[in-house]
């Protein structure tokens, strides 16, 4: 069982993002805000002529480093979360380590894409670091989230998923948690996809805001703990529910998965 979410509200969001990882910035928990000068001891990028100040949003450190045949990745956490997960992605793969010591190392056969640091505090999981690792090819748009996951599904090896009405209910309360533009994955009145009346498992969600369904669909599947989902094999069914945007608006949406009917 994972939830993960993307909030990236438009296309220079995440394009800074990425131009900061390349400069050796790779957190993901960032307000980024255009600044007449750059504070002292932060992080800033100029693009186009103006200045983005990179405010980090929480506190945990993460330390990267080469080894002969991988990589280590020493954690400080920052004390508001409880747990660290690390996903590591692969060619066609996805897989998940918890992260119960402070230092983990990660064997690399020349396959590693990317490395993603999840941390899981009161409002549920958020990402916190992401380091890419060598490039991949992006899986191909094929018009809709059910077609598009069932083609890198098939790809991994994994059985394809069917569109299951009877979760949409689930769907439209993890979508309502997201319509005041804030995205997380429990909230203190609704709780979270595990309060909504499902009795199946295992069961996941993603959830996004993006520009347009495409761009939804870049950035999960550039993000490995929604790549995570997206590949499972324990899973059977999905369901997606969107918000249609209103002319320069933005897409809201959710994307729900569930095991075999019992």
């Amino acid at each position: 069982m994972f939830f993960v979410f993307l909030l990236y509200g438009v296309l220079s969001e995440y394009d800074l993002l990425e131009k900061a990882s390349r400069e050796g910035f790779f957190y993901r928990q960032v307000a980024i805000e255009d600044v007449a000068a750059c504070p002292r001891d932060g992080f800033c990028l100029t693009v186009e002529g103006v200045t983005y100040h990179f405010r980090r949003l929480e506190r945990s450190d993460v330390r990267f480093g080469a080894v002969s045949g991988g990589y280590t990745i020493t954690l400080t956490p920052d004390p508001a979360f409880s747990a660290y997960r690390l996903f590591v992605r692969d060619a066609d793969t996805v897989r998940r380590i918890e992260m119960t010591t402070r230092t983990a190392t990660v064997r690399d056969p020349g396959t590693i894409v990317s490395l993603q640091i999840v941390a899981v505090g009161a409002a549920g999981p958020v990402v916190v670091w992401q380091k890419e690792v060598r490039s991949a090819p992006f899986p191909e748009w094929k018009g809709d989230f059910i077609s598009s996951v069932n083609a890198i599904r098939k790809k991994a090896g994994a059985p394809p998923l069917s569109a299951d009405e009877s979760l949409r209910p689930a769907a439209r309360k993890a979508l309502e948690r997201i319509r005041g533009g804030v995205v997380v994955h429990y909230d203190g009145r609704e709780g979270s996809i595990m309060h909504s009346g499902l009795r199946v498992a295992p069961i996941g969600e993603n959830l996004f805001i993006a520009a347009t369904v495409e761009r939804a669909w870049l950035m999960m599947i550039s993000s490995p703990t929604h790549l995570f989902n997206i590949l499972d094999p324990s899973f059977r069914r999905c369901w997606v529910e969107q918000d249609v945007p209103s002319a320069g608006g933005m897409v809201r949406g959710a994307m729900l998965f569930a095991g075999p009917r019992q």
